[in-house]
């Protein structure tokens, strides 16, 4: 257990040090501070449990000090020092839930005696911590065994209802083969930051719709199908119920949690043997918005196409490969694409056939540019990135990107000085537009098409530097930047650069440049 001494005088604390009993008391570690700058930065750079604060100190107070440990949702219980008997001091203290308020002079024992008190309690929270935290896991369990036996029954992968229905009321959940329920696809994607973990969507989810329908619904299963989609099941109860107006609530709550866009697809109310074609149904409407439209998205606005596809004009394409004008078939390509998302043309169906169009078109082209080796041709052996190129029409930004990387590469095949270069200019521009997420090696190496294996070789070989760490520098550079111009908090700083967790912001922050985030912003305002 770690403890931190904050006084702005030193003899005080140095006396504590010495006069306190330490062999008595159960601390690990014994950190000090003069001021709430020096405090901060402890804090943010040791896990400290126990904090000793005096109230009373020139670059801040130690109930400022306490205030933002709150706000920053750090865990310690609080003594505070004070010389002086003022109310307010007391009462602001007991605001804060500080543990404890001693009135000096006070002595070495009463100091013990507090600190002692403070460790039995912490003490004592952690172990009703790990009861609650036990049946919280337990719960949770329950839950998740639940959501992915429902969903091998959502998939096909269990047929049998019966035997599905039976389990289900071993984990305590009343449904029969005839139950009459309600069910909503969900779809997460683009998101701006960090993103969540596949478990931490999964609960918050099922959380943000327990608050919004469990007065009238009762029980409710979120089920997890894949990292972007979920879906919501509950059995029909209330006719009254306003779905509309509590996905639009859902929508609110979740795309300010997560930072991303929302699709919701309503399914029919159907009874629960035929859950799984509506699933398959719900399934093909996602697929069908290529065009990654948000919102409430009901059966008959899911993007269907109105008319027969179009093809482009190929063979003049085609001519353009021939005569080297890949930036023209660039433009011209993206822009029948976006033609194609205005008229409402565009669904999956539009897309796979343009996809299929153009790929044989660019394999033409590298035919007839007599480069009949090319790696992209090597399924599985290549250097570039066979699969994303062949599965680019699951979307109309991945079909752009790839339109990009293909006319990119005959470019560079026409003049293999600059191949690399054009290469890494791709690489460098993904990473400062999508600087605001927490992309990895895999998400870059799809956008631009390459092995994320050789995508890391190229990187070092050209810039010198590994991928993760020159991405950590952009960052970085980019947060030391907005910290010294602007007036935004650590914590807004913290989020443009794809930082959820703050402490450990401040922890990579201070390693690159020396100094916390906050001595940064303190420096700003004096």
């Amino acid at each position: 257990m770690n403890l931190l001494i904050v006084d702005d005088q030193p003899m005080v604390v140095e006396g504590i040090l010495a006069g306190v009993d330490w062999e008595l008391i159960t601390i690990d570690k014994k950190f000090t501070a003069n001021n709430i700058i020096e405090a901060k930065n402890i804090i943010q750079t040791h896990q400290i449990e126990l904090l000793l604060c005096d109230i009373e100190m020139p670059m801040g107070s130690g109930l400022d000090l306490y205030e933002w440990v709150l706000e920053q949702h750090y865990t310690m219980k609080c003594i505070f020092l004070t010389a002086h008997s003022d109310f307010s001091y007391a009462q602001k203290a007991v605001h804060l839930q500080g543990f404890d308020y001693l009135l000096q002079p006070v002595t070495y024992k009463e100091i013990e005696g507090s600190l002692q008190k403070a460790i039995d309690q912490i003490k004592m929270d952690t172990t009703v911590k790990s009861y609650y935290n036990y049946a919280l896991d337990l719960k949770k369990r329950e839950k998740q065994t639940l959501s992915s036996l429902l969903r091998e029954y959502l998939l096909a992968l269990r047929s049998d209802v019966k035997e599905v229905v039976q389990y289900v009321s071993v984990l305590s959940y009343t449904l029969e083969a005839d139950s009459s329920c309600e069910i909503l696809m969900i779809q997460l994607f683009d998101f701006e930051g960090e993103r969540w973990e596949n478990d931490l969507l999964f609960y918050a989810i099922d959380n943000i719709w327990n608050e919004l329908l469990t007065i009238k619904i009762g029980k409710l299963i979120v089920i997890c199908l894949d990292s972007e989609h979920f879906i919501l099941l509950y059995q029909k109860q209330d006719e009254r119920l306003d779905l509309k107006q509590k996905m639009i609530l859902f929508m609110r709550t979740a795309e300010q949690l997560f930072r991303c866009k929302i699709a919701l697809y309503p399914g029919k109310t159907t009874i629960f043997s035929e859950i799984p074609d509506e699933v398959k149904r719900l399934e093909k409407r996602s697929r069908k918005n290529v065009i990654k439209k948000d919102g409430i998205l009901e059966a008959f606005n899911t993007m269907e196409m109105g008319q027969e596809y179009i093809s482009p004009d190929c063979n003049k394409w085609a001519q353009y490969i021939k005569d080297g004008y890949y930036d023209l078939l660039k433009e011209e390509a993206c822009k029948y694409l976006d033609c194609m998302t205005q008229s409402g043309r565009m669904n999956d169906e539009a897309l796979r056939k343009f996809h299929k169009d153009y790929v044989y078109l660019f394999w033409e082209g590298i035919k007839n540019s007599g480069n009949v080796k090319s790696d992209l041709y090597m399924e599985g052996e290549s250097d570039y990135n066979y699969e994303a190129l062949m599965n680019s029409y699951t979307s109309v930004i991945r079909m752009k990107s790839l339109i990009v990387f293909t006319m990119n590469y005959l470019k560079g095949m026409d003049n293999q000085e600059n191949f690399n270069e054009s290469r890494m200019d791709e690489i460098l521009d993904y990473i400062h537009k999508n600087i605001q997420k927490n992309i990895t090696r895999k998400d870059i190496a799809e956008a631009v098409y390459l092995n994320p294996e050789y995508l890391s070789r190229l990187f070092k070989k050209e810039k010198g530097i590994k991928l993760s760490d020159y991405i950590q520098q952009e960052k970085m550079n980019i947060a030391n930047h907005l910290l010294r111009t602007t007036n935004f908090s650590v914590s807004i700083v913290a989020s443009k650069v794809g930082y959820s967790n703050f402490s450990h912001f401040a922890q990579s922050f201070k390693r690159v440049f020396g100094i916390s985030p906050s001595e940064i912003k303190q420096e700003n305002h004096k």
